[in-house]
């Protein structure tokens, strides 16, 4: 795949990295869009709710099924060091995110669930992931090239942007 320019932002320094040899890899690295969702409510062990998305007027609440994220909790802490994946999301009067494996604890008002990695399309993980998730098997999957994934998701999430 040729790309003209850098889809990476390298200015931020994760210094968890050097402290804790046992942590999770994907929460190395931060996504230069953060915040994926900010609770309003309680949720549970496996739940975040919050207020619904407005896409085009703002991205707050925007998260897709596949998407990865890590807790903090209203003051900016690490809830725990689990990265989480979206299973599920329900809109009516408010947004409810269902998400895996289950926190050690139920979600508050507040909790903020923040994306991991550079990029959805940087990696081969994370394309099979995102497109097990948006429901292709894994035998379709094992048959796609790298442009061929990246095409999948961008049809399924967005069919506009192709």
């Amino acid at each position: 795949m040729h790309l003209t320019g850098s889809n990476v932002d390298l200015s931020f320094t994760d210094k968890r990295k050097a402290m804790s040899a046992s942590a999770e890899p994907a929460t190395h690295i931060r996504a230069r869009r953060a915040t994926a969702f900010t609770a309003n409510a309680i949720g549970t062990t496996t739940t975040l709710v919050g207020a619904n998305s407005a896409p085009g007027t703002n991205d707050a609440n925007t998260v897709r099924r596949g998407d990865k994220f890590v807790l903090y909790n209203t003051g900016g802490t690490l809830k725990q060091e689990t990265v989480f994946t979206v299973t599920g999301i329900a809109v009516a009067g408010s947004t409810t995110v269902t998400f895996s494996p289950a926190a050690s604890g139920a979600t508050a008002s507040g909790d903020v669930a923040r994306y991991l990695g550079f990029d959805s399309y940087i990696d081969e993980q994370n394309l099979d992931s995102r497109l097990l998730a948006l429901g292709a098997t894994q035998s379709q999957v094992n048959q796609m090239n790298q442009n061929d994934k990246i095409f999948a998701i961008r049809t399924l999430d967005d069919p506009e942007s192709i």
